[in-house]
C-alpha cells in the first residue's frame, strides 16, 4: 500500500509542506526507510530525523521544517498512531465457531463472530456481534463479552463477568478471579465466598496476564476507556473510573475508589479502601497509604506530594557529606575539651 503525502495529512487534520510524494509507511526516525514517513515530536529530537532516510516528517505546527516534505499537525504522536493504523490495519480473525470449541448450553453468539480452537463458551455466556476469541479462551457461566471486543489466547472471563463492547484483552488475564478474602476463627483462615462480578465497561483495554478481582458482593468495576498494563492486580470491590492508564506491576487492593484520568505507574502499590481522586497521578513505584485530593502529583513511599518527595531524596543523598562534616566538627570539640 502506498499514500501520497496530501492524502494522509487530510486523514490526520495536517498542512502539507513540500512536494506531493508516495509513501508506503510510517516508523521512528531510526529505522525508516527511503520510502516511509517518520515523526518529530519535539525538536530535541531534530537531529535524530534529519539524519533519518525518511521521505518525509510529521512535525509540530511550530517547529521549523526540513529539506523534504513535512506534515504539520497539533499532535505528532497522535498522528503517528494514526498513520500506523493506516497503513497496518489490524487483521480481522476468520469468521465463525472452530469444530474444536465447546459452546455450552444455552448461550448465546451473535453474529459474525469468531471463536477459535478450543474455546469454552459456558452455559448462558454471552458473546456479542463481531466478538473475536482467540483460541484456549474461556468465558463462564452467564459472562458476556461485549460487540466488536477481542480476547486474545487464554484469557479467562470467570461466571458472570461483563466485558463491554469494543474492549482488548491480552493474552492470559484473568477477568473475575476469586477477591483474595478470609477470616480467622482462631486457628485457621476461613474463606469469604466472593459472590460478585467484575463489570468492564466500554473501550477498554487490559494487558498480558493482568488479573482483576471478582467482588465479594457487588461489582469490581473498570470504567470505560481505560487502559490496564500488563502484570497489574486489581482487588475486589475497587472501583476504577474512566480513561485511566495503570502501568505495568502495579497493584491496587481492595474497595479503592479510583476516580477519572488517573495515571498509576509502573509498580505503584495502592491500599485497600483508599480513595483517589481525579486526574491525580501516582509516580512509579509509589505507595498510597491514605486518600488524594483530586489533581495532586505524589511519589515516594509512602506517597506524598511530588515536590516534597524531591525534596526530601535531595536532603537524604546529601546525608554522607552531613555525616562527614559532623564527624569532623565532633573531633574538633573534643580536641578543644581536653586542652
Amino acid at each position: 500500500m502506498h499514500k501520497k503525502l496530501s492524502e494522509i495529512a487530510a486523514l490526520i487534520g495536517g498542512e502539507l509542506e513540500g512536494e506531493d510524494i508516495l509513501v508506503g509507511g510510517i516508523s521512528g526516525s531510526a529505522d525508516a526507510s527511503s520510502d516511509f514517513l517518520t515523526f518529530m515530536e519535539h525538536d530535541k529530537y531534530r537531529s535524530a530525523v534529519e539524519a533519518s532516510e525518511a521521505a518525509g516528517v510529521i512535525i509540530p505546527l511550530k517547529s521549523s521544517g526540513f529539506d523534504k516534505p513535512v506534515i504539520r499537525v497539533k499532535n505528532p504522536r497522535l498522528a503517528f498512531a494514526q498513520v500506523l493504523s493506516l497503513f497496518n490495519p489490524r487483521k480481522k480473525r476468520p469468521l465463525g465457531i472452530h469444530p474444536s470449541a465447546v459452546i455450552g448450553e444455552g448461550a448465546k453468539i451473535g453474529e459474525n463472530v469468531s471463536i477459535g480452537a478450543y474455546v469454552v463458551v459456558d452455559s448462558g455466556a454471552e458473546i456479542g456481534n463481531g466478538a473475536e476469541i482467540f483460541p484456549f479462551c474461556f468465558i463462564g457461566e452467564g459472562a458476556s463479552v461485549g460487540e466488536d471486543s477481542v480476547l486474545e489466547p487464554r484469557v479467562s472471563i470467570m461466571a458472570g463477568c461483563r466485558i463491554g463492547r469494543r474492549c482488548l484483552i491480552h493474552s492470559g488475564a484473568v477477568i473475575g478471579a476469586d477477591g483474595f478474602g478470609f477470616v480467622r476463627d482462631g486457628a485457621f483462615q476461613v474463606k469469604i465466598p466472593q459472590i460478585g462480578i467484575v463489570s468492564v465497561e466500554d473501550d477498554v483495554e487490559i494487558g498480558a496476564n493482568a488479573t482483576i478481582d471478582r467482588a465479594t458482593t457487588g461489582k469490581t468495576v473498570i470504567g470505560c476507556g481505560t487502559k490496564i498494563d500488563n502484570l497489574v492486580q486489581i482487588g475486589h470491590n475497587t472501583c476504577v473510573g474512566r480513561d485511566c492508564t495503570i502501568v505495568s506491576l502495579s497493584g491496587v487492593a481492595g474497595s479503592t475508589k479510583i476516580g477519572d484520568r488517573v495515571i498509576i505507574a509502573a509498580q505503584a502499590g495502592v491500599r485497600d479502601h483508599t480513595e483517589i481522586g481525579s486526574d491525580c497521578i501516582v509516580g512509579g513505584r509509589a505507595g498510597v497509604t491514605k486518600p488524594i485530593k483530586p489533581g495532586s502529583v505524589v511519589s515516594g513511599c509512602p506517597a506524598r506530594d511530588h515536590r516534597e518527595e524531591l525534596r526530601i531524596e535531595a536532603a537524604v543523598s546529601k546525608l554522607p557529606e552531613f555525616m562527614m562534616k559532623a564527624e569532623k566538627l565532633l573531633k574538633k570539640i573534643d580536641l578543644s575539651s581536653e586542652k
